[in-house]
């Protein structure tokens, strides 16, 4: 008995080791390609202490590993950053002082060299050219729930941030002067454009916006078409339903087969649109359908309907 255990365990090992193997042979290896850095140039010099990172796409990369250290990577005094992204740039906020970037792309469990430049913050002197980096929401965040903690990340020398909230009409529906870099905020249904620039007192950023749409509202009830309640059909069935739809966030249908009419042994569920065609064994099945929207809102289900598959 003890050697049949073991003879199962090494062919488990010997199934997960091959499958692993294959997965890693599958995988396109990028350990030779060369990450191209973009900007800025190597010992480039900043009168802002904002920088924008730029780098050229790795081809079958997933992400790309980016670090900052202070002053270099030889004799580090500080990682100020090390992140993954799987965008082609990368904003920091960095001191006065002198620093190095460098980035990796990666794809599975392989990856490139790191390609590193140095960069100098000389001063902020240029202050109106840095930039407000919004953190959330995201852009063209869609959402149900009406309050929303709006957040930036601090810009250096800043004493104040004027945050900006426009409805779809172009209409200011708050103006605010703010010492802090957040700012809870309810909104109504509808989409907004909330924008930030930052200020030390003469001089201001250009400002940064993210917009978002606030959805409430749940989908209407759907109403059954076709096959008829009770109605007896063969395999080939085409479901067919009606639902008006609602202004805000995009809203889509799910159709759900149940093999009792208790509901509770469900054969299938399905996003689909009037119309949809399946195939079912003979039995007797009971089916509704339920509107939902991208915001998070779920509808009440339509009726219920019977459907006998000969």
């Amino acid at each position: 008995m003890k050697e049949k255990v073991i003879l199962r365990l090494l062919a488990f090992l010997a199934s997960f080791f091959f499958l692993s193997c294959e997965e890693i042979l599958l995988e396109d290896d990028i350990s030779e390609e060369e990450i191209i850095l973009v900007a800025p140039q190597d010992n480039a010099q900043f009168n802002t202490t904002t920088v924008n990172l730029n780098w050229e796409a790795v081809q079958y990369a997933k992400k790309y590993h980016i670090q900052i250290a202070k002053p270099n990577f030889d004799a580090p005094s500080q990682i100020l950053v090390d992140t993954e992204v799987t965008t082609l740039s990368y904003t920091a906020q960095l001191n006065i002082g002198t620093y190095q970037w460098r980035v990796q792309a990666i794809s599975g469990s392989t990856s490139t060299l790191y390609k590193t430049r140095t960069i100098t913050i000389a001063n902020n002197s240029n202050f109106q050219d840095n930039v407000v980096m919004l953190t959330s929401p995201v852009n063209n965040f869609i959402t149900k729930t009406p309050t929303q903690n709006l957040t930036w990340q601090s810009v250096i020398g800043a004493t104040n941030y004027q945050l900006q909230i426009y409805d779809n009409t172009n209409t200011i529906v708050t103006n605010q002067n703010l010492n802090a870099t957040n700012f809870n905020y309810s909104f109504p249904d509808g989409s907004f454009t909330w924008r930030v620039r930052a200020s030390n007192g003469s001089e201001n950023t250009l400002y940064s916006s993210n917009s978002i749409l606030v959805d409430t509202t749940v989908p209407n009830i759907p109403t059954l078409i076709s096959p008829a309640n009770s109605s007896t059909s063969g395999t080939s069935v085409v479901f067919t339903w009606s639902r008006t739809n609602i202004s805000g966030s995009t809203e889509y249908d799910k159709i759900y087969i149940y093999k009792n009419v208790s509901l509770t042994d469900l054969h299938s569920e399905t996003q689909a649109t009037s119309g949809y065609n399946t195939t079912l064994t003979p039995g007797t099945y009971y089916w509704f359908v339920k509107g939902f929207d991208v915001a998070g809102n779920e509808g009440n289900r339509s009726s219920v309907y019977t459907l006998i598959i000969n």
